[in-house]
């Protein structure tokens, strides 16, 4: 015997002739469905191995601690004049920046549309005001602070700061009319400003704000000068168009997008604040050559109405913290070998259950047929 004729011995596949075949119409309906089956499984398997899945995993943040954070902003103030804006950082660490003018922008809005836009050309430098004319004034009212005469803005101050009185309402004194920002304030009552761009704070706590007034320091301390105008003269309602800290990647969320925060009729010395609980993320694509560092953040808001005699400033303010932990989430796809295998998986135990519901109708029919037949001759 030959060594082909021996190989005949192992065949686990045995033929029956097709003399000896039997079709059946159950039969055919088991193959069609199962046919149907496999298609619809290969196809839904074949999208799988197409598809990208991403993996969430939690570490302990180990980036560099010195390493900068992009903050992104793109905020609307319907009501509230671009040259009286300013944006400033402070932190645990002392790292302070004030007047932030470098990749800000401005543009001013009147009546909701935007006009030109400016990069911080903007000067509210006003440390001088305006004096009246004594041929205007012979003997100005320093208005209960101190006996005599007060023909200018500076001189009223004076006299209230040595009083110990505050001077709250500027713009209803005589002499201050002419104040630059008495003027500015009357000048621009009806405009807006949408303020965009992005500043880098340092990896650890700190504040993030834009508010009115000339930013000052003194004794650790950071304050506003808002050159003795009330709180209520600056409605700080907005919109927030955008902000993010970090990159974009697929998927990030954005909690204050396309929020209007405010009064459609009046938030005027409203302080917004936001304290936001930042989680820095990693985000690798499949390729695994790109690997994004971003940060997500959940927020939560609150509202100190200033004008009612609360401390405070009016305006956008972002209290972050950063948490030690971090998120990485990866693209991953199903390897070829495995897409092989499954396709095997499905085609031949789809085949194999249909078989045996094949074999199961045609033995029961013919044992139904049997005993008709047996009952019919008896």
């Amino acid at each position: 015997m030959s060594l082909l004729e021996r190989l005949k011995d192992f065949d686990a596949y045995t033929k029956p002739l097709d003399d000896f075949r039997v079709r059946t119409f159950a039969g055919g309906a088991v193959t069609l469905v199962s046919s149907a089956v496999i298609i619809f499984m290969f196809v839904s398997e074949t999208l799988s191995f197409l598809s990208v899945d991403i993996v969430e995993q939690l570490y302990v943040d180990s980036t560099p601690a010195e390493q900068r954070v992009d903050v992104n902003f793109d905020i609307t103030f319907p009501r509230l004049p671009c040259s009286v804006i300013t944006i400033d950082v402070m932190d645990l660490s002392g790292d302070n920046q004030d007047d932030i003018r470098d990749d800000v922008y401005k543009i001013s809005l009147l009546d909701g549309k935007e006009g030109n836009g400016v990069r911080q050309e903007v000067n509210i430098n006003t440390s001088t005001a305006s004096s009246v004319p004594a041929s205007q004034v012979l003997c100005g009212s320093c208005y209960g602070a101190k006996e005599g005469c007060c023909n200018t803005c500076e001189e009223v101050k004076e006299a209230y700061m040595r009083k110990g009185w505050e001077l709250i309402n500027i713009e209803t004194v005589e002499q201050c009319k002419s104040d630059l920002w008495v003027k500015k304030m009357s000048e621009h009552k009806n405009e807006g400003c949408r303020v965009y761009g992005k500043v880098q704070v340092a990896k650890v706590a700190g504040n993030f704000h834009i508010a009115p007034g000339d930013p000052l320091r003194a004794h650790r301390s950071h304050f506003h000068d808002l050159h003795s105008l009330s709180p209520s003269k600056f409605d700080t309602s907005h919109t927030v168009n955008h902000f993010s800290f970090g990159n974009s990647f697929p998927g990030k969320v954005y909690p204050l997008d396309g929020k209007f925060f405010g009064s459609a009729r009046n938030s005027d010395g409203i302080m917004y604040q936001y304290h936001l609980k930042l989680v820095p993320t990693s985000y690798v694509f499949l390729d695994s050559t790109r690997n994004i560092f971003s940060h997500l953040f959940s927020v939560t808001t609150y509202q100190k109405d200033i004008s009612q005699g609360a401390s405070g400033l009016p305006g956008f303010f972002v209290q972050y913290e950063f948490s030690p932990l971090m998120v990485k989430y990866e693209e991953r796809q199903q390897s070829l070998s495995t897409f092989l295998v499954s396709i095997c998986a499905i085609i031949g135990g789809i085949f194999t259950v249909a078989s045996l519901i094949d074999a199961f109708i045609y033995r029961s029919g013919r044992i139904i047929s049997q005993k008709i037949a047996l009952n019919k001759y008896t």
